[in-house]
């Protein structure tokens, strides 16, 4: 049986698609409003009017095009603000967003694996502290605290179970969101990297970013994705959907340390491409990368000066990464893949080219119509911002969970 729900669920449902259309409107009047969302003018007036006294948005410019002078509304980028960490096996990005998402500050920690997971969550806190005492930001506006972490995880307690990317760290059955909670005094959001990452991509990028697309992120460690389907975000019955690097390529394949074989993190995480070089620099193949101190970045600019072990290593772990988007697209008939992540920052222009040439090739609705391989629009940031992004998403967004009937 269907739940059904209740009238303030549907209004919150209803603001949340009025922010949004002014969010991606970029000075959009209330009759243009109404007549994207279908929303009735009263109701858009109404809502509008709630914004405005919450300082949400704000009213700036008139549209003259139509019969009669139309007001432009505005997100007001200054109204609230949000901080995200995302968390790497060795290091701490952040940033402070505002809630347009653009960064007003970030940074860059290392992360002490020694000190354990409460150390470093006390690690995270500090770092918090210092990004917004040094931005000047006013507290009152900063409205929350995203973590974006490798899974497996259960987001909804913000519980991280040993999770696969932080070697090195005694983590199990971790509460960290109650942890973080606490020390911070804010609430905190804590979710997979990968769904945190196309949470930003999407609050960046508004409905212009497709409803329905994948954000692939690329950590030093791991790929994994987040999906949004039908304009909503998918994280799957326990919360840990889009896990793409321990899909199985090869079952005959090298073993992988999640217990399965030739899972596609073996063949194109960064690790695993420096594990691969360093094995062939020493055979005595020549290249212009060192065999000691090899740094990712490193790979990826002897590529674009025409390295050819470097190339050759990045251009297969670009088929084998498409090989498996190609079992995600049929699977669930995506218009959009989006690349992303720090490390995927070194390599995307291969990554494209490979991942389009398998398309073309291979897909399945390859003869009725292309999908889209862009790059994300955060670049580098996208951990960070779309961490940021999660408190956004969970205050401002229209989200079909927000309709569901309370026993």
């Amino acid at each position: 049986m269907q739940s059904g729900t209740n009238l303030p669920r549907v209004r919150d449902y209803n603001q949340g698609v009025v922010l949004d259309a002014i969010r991606v409107g970029s000075g959009i009047s209330r009759v243009e409003i109404a007549e994207h969302t279908g929303l009735t003018a009263q109701t858009v007036s109404n809502i509008v009017r709630r914004l405005l006294d919450e300082g949400l948005v704000i009213e700036d410019g008139v549209d003259p095009s139509g019969r009669k002078p139309r007001v432009k509304l505005w997100l007001n980028s200054g109204a609230r603000y949000a901080v995200g960490a995302l968390l790497d096996r060795d290091e701490i990005f952040m940033a402070l967003v505002g809630l347009d998402g653009r960064i007003l500050a970030r940074a860059h920690r290392p992360v002490d694996q020694q000190q354990g997971a409460m150390g470093v969550v006390s690690q995270i806190v500090l770092a918090t502290d210092l990004l917004v005492s040094e931005s000047g930001v006013p507290r009152n506006k900063l409205v929350g605290f995203g973590l974006g972490c490798p899974g497996p995880m259960d987001h909804d307690k913000g519980v991280l179970y040993e999770p696969l990317d932080l070697f090195g760290l005694n983590w199990h059955a971790v509460e960290i969101k109650e942890a973080l909670q606490q020390q911070m005094g804010v609430p905190v959001i804590v979710d997979n990297d990968a769904t945190a990452a196309a949470i930003g991509e999407r609050w960046l990028g508004g409905r212009q970013r497709s409803r329905n697309f994948a954000f692939v992120f690329m950590g030093i460690g791991g790929i994994g994705a987040g999906f949004f389907i039908e304009n909503q975000i998918y994280r799957g019955d326990t919360t840990n959907a889009g896990e793409i690097g321990h899909m199985t390529l090869n079952p005959e394949g090298p073993e992988c340390f999640c217990g399965s074989r030739g899972c596609l993190e073996l063949y194109s995480a960064p690790s695993s491409l420096l594990k691969t070089i360093r094995q062939r620099l020493q055979q005595g193949e020549k290249s212009s990368l060192p065999l000691a101190g090899l740094t990712f970045a490193q790979v990826g600019q002897a590529a674009q000066e025409g390295d050819q072990l470097a190339l050759e290593v990045i251009q297969n772990s670009a088929r084998m990464l498409g090989f498996g988007l190609i079992s995600l697209v049929n699977l669930l008939d995506l218009r959009l893949i989006v690349l992303g992540g720090r490390y995927m920052g070194y390599v995307a222009p291969f990554y494209q080219a490979e991942i389009q040439k398998i398309f073309n090739q291979r897909l399945l609705t390859r003869n009725v119509r292309g999908v889209d391989i862009e790059t994300s629009i955060a670049g580098e940031d996208a951990g960070a911002v779309g961490a940021a992004s999660l408190v956004f998403h969970e205050l401002f967004s229209a989200r079909l969970t927000e309709l569901r009937l309370v026993p």
